[in-house]
Formats: C-alpha cells, structure tokens, sequence
C-alpha cells in the first residue's frame, strides 16, 4: 500500500489531480497553498489553473446494506479514494409507522377525512426505501466530484437482471453498452441466491441447480423454482435416495437490489459522467485474479482495475450520509450538541495518561464526552480539553477502519 494521496483543488474551487503527501507539505511550506478540508484531506492552491489534466473513474460495488465505492487514475491503475457507504436501514420501519399515526387520526373523534387510495405514482416511480438507498451514493459521488475529477462511474449489476434492460430503456430513455450474458441465467440466479452453498447437506463443491418441478412435467426456468445442490446429492435425489420438502428461499433479495438500478444510472448521468456497468460474475472473477478478499471496497477496486495489479494509496473510509432533515423538538434527539459540540464533529482532546488524543464523538454526556479512536470505540474526555478540528457538513467521512 501506498502513501494516500490528498486532494487539491485550484484557487476557484476547481478540483485536480491528486498529489504526493511530501508535495503536498512542500505546497504548504512555500505558502503556494493552504488546508481545504480535514477529511478527507484536501488542500487548496493559490493560483488557478487554466488547463487541467486527467479525469478519474469511479467504480461502484452496490449493495443493500452497504455499497463499496473506489476512485482510480485509469493510466496509473492508482487507486486515490476507496470506501464503504453504510445505508440507512430504518426507513421501511419509519415508513410504516407513519402510515400507522395517519390510520389512526382518521379513527379518531376528529373532522373525517375522505381516504386517499391512489398512490400517485408516476412513470419511472421508485419506493422511498430503495429510492433513499440510491439517492445516498449520488450524495456522495457528488461531494467527491468537488475534491476529485471524476469523469467515468462503473456500476456492478447483478446477474440476474439482463430481463430488467428493456424497462430500464423504456422508463429513463437510455441505453447502455452491457456485456453479453452467455445464458447462465438460471444457474448463476439460484447459486446467488442460496448463497453457494448445497441446501442439503451445506457443501460449497461441485454445485449445480436443481428444478424442483421437472421442466418435462411442466416446470418453469425461474429462480423460484430452483434450488442449489452439490453433484453428490443431486444424483442420490434422482435416485430416490432422499425426498425434497425444503421450498427454495424467495428471490426478493436481489430484486430488491436491482429496482433502483436505472435510476441510479440515470442520476450517475446527470451528474456528466459517462455510465458504464458490468456483472456480478465479472467481478468475483476479477476480485480472484487479483488475490483480494472478499469486500465491498475490493470488489469496487476489482470493478475498475480487472486484471491489471492496483496501486492502493489510499485508506478505507466509512461514509455515512447524515439525514438532511432535521426536525425541531425531537423528543428522541435531546442531545445533538453540547457545549458547541455534536455528534461525529472531528476534535483533539488531552488526556492525562495517553497525552493528544484526536477522535470522533461518539456521545455527549453530562459530565464527558466520548470519541471513537484507533483503539477505543467508547474513549471519554473532559470539555474543558477538547478542542473542534473539524465539522462534517452532509456526509461523514471516517478514515482507518
């Protein structure tokens, strides 16, 4: 692993290339440029700089619960920027339980409501839970477009989508160049599914997918008639060994992965990148080329480097897009600052035993507060010496995990 690079950006806000740490304290010495931004660390020139050159890709490994994110020099196969965006995974929840707080006003002894059936949904309408998944990686491919010219975006799309293209097209209106599939549809969707792994006896060897009905007796080809068995115990099921009662898990998973897919290329797009996408399959064969382990960060860095040996010269952040609405008299949030202070703010602090200790906040307390450092999650500091370093704006930026 190599140095990590820090950003630049030119006098007028114009993002560059990213340079060499050395470079980058020699700027600052000379007084040729002054800090920017603490995290991730950017620094800005005192000159602008007319004609830039180069263009970086980034590369998205999409996810439900988490998405893997990395920025490349396509020329030098440098990796400049990698992490993970945690998702929220609370919408669903909250959703339900405002439809519970309408439901229940219109049963009360109150002014009577006519019911709205219609959902007012229009052409290309995406549900809020995975509308807010897709909304947070264009959150933050946005704010790394100010510290980094990114010109490209790569997306991961899974195996089993080839049959949403038509409606992609139809909705947004664009066409994208995909690979050829090859016809391992059905195999690749039922192996994906259960996780490669036999639902009999649990082997991850010599696995193949079985038709729970026979297609001779009327079967379909559809994952959900599919289920993933190793060599050994599809042949004793066909020799009446053994009798199949286990019905095959739900494809919901994946679909759930996918439905916002075009909308995610179509944001990509306005942002003027230029949207390409590969498969699954692709980057597990990619990800083993390159002897990485299995990760939403490696599997991005796969995305974009494939074949050809990549220079990591950067650390892994964790992303987090804060909530943008935040609403008064929370009785739930009665704590958000404290003495100037809020929560993940970037501060230094001294510590009698362990002298300067910069963290992130993690609490805030009555007495104390606490900091997320490299080697205590739950760390607690007085006020009195603690010191502000930085304050994220729209999305938090945790470097070192």
């Amino acid at each position: 692993m190599e140095s990590s690079r820090v950003f630049v950006v030119d006098a007028d806000g114009q993002p560059l290339l990213p340079t060499h740490p050395a470079r980058a304290r020699h700027l600052l010495r000379e007084g040729k440029a002054s800090p920017y931004r603490m995290m991730p660390f950017t620094i800005q020139l005192t000159r602008r700089v007319d004609n830039p050159v180069g263009e970086l890709l980034v590369s998205i490994d999409d996810g439900a619960k988490a998405v893997g994110i990395a920025v490349t020099d396509d020329r030098t196969q440098r990796v400049v920027f990698a992490g993970t965006i945690k998702l929220r995974q609370d919408v669903p929840r909250k959703m339900q339980q405002r439809a519970a707080y309408r439901r229940s006003r219109r049963t009360r002894k109150l002014r009577h409501r006519k019911a709205r059936y219609h959902r007012r949904k229009g052409e290309g309408w995406l549900p809020p839970t995975i509308r807010q998944k897709k909304d947070s990686i264009v959150r933050v491919v946005r704010d790394l477009q100010t510290l980094l010219p990114i010109a490209n975006a790569i997306v991961e799309q899974g195996m089993f989508d080839t049959s949403s293209l038509a409606a992609g097209r139809q909705l947004y209106g664009i066409d994208y160049q995909l690979p050829d599939y090859e016809g391992r549809d059905f195999r690749e969707k039922v192996l994906w599914r259960d996780g490669y792994q036999c639902q009999h006896c649990s082997s991850r060897d010599n696995l193949q997918a079985h038709h729970i009905h026979p297609k001779a007796q009327g079967g379909g080809n559809t994952p959900r008639n599919g289920i993933t068995l190793c060599k050994r115990c599809h042949q004793e099921l066909h020799q009446g060994l053994w009798i199949l009662d286990k019905s095959p898990k739900s494809f919901q998973y994946p679909a759930h992965l996918q439905v916002g897919k075009w909308y995610l290329y179509a944001e990509l797009e306005r942002l003027g990148l230029k949207v390409e996408s590969c498969f699954g399959w692709m980057t597990r064969y990619w990800r083993k080329q390159l002897k990485l382990a299995k990760s939403h960060v490696n599997d991005a860095i796969a995305i974009a480097c494939r074949e050809q040996t990549p220079q990591i010269a950067s650390q892994d952040y964790l992303i987090i897009p804060k909530r943008k609405k935040v609403w008064e008299d929370n009785p739930t949030k009665t704590t958000t600052e404290k003495h100037g202070f809020q929560h993940w703010d970037v501060v230094q602090a001294k510590h009698r035993r362990h002298g300067t200790v910069i963290g992130s906040i993690r609490s805030l307390k009555a007495k104390c507060l606490t900091l997320r450092t490299s080697w205590d999650d739950n760390f607690a500091v007085a006020y009195r010496q603690t010191r502000l370093l930085w304050r994220f704006c729209n999305i938090i930026y945790i470097g070192g995990v």
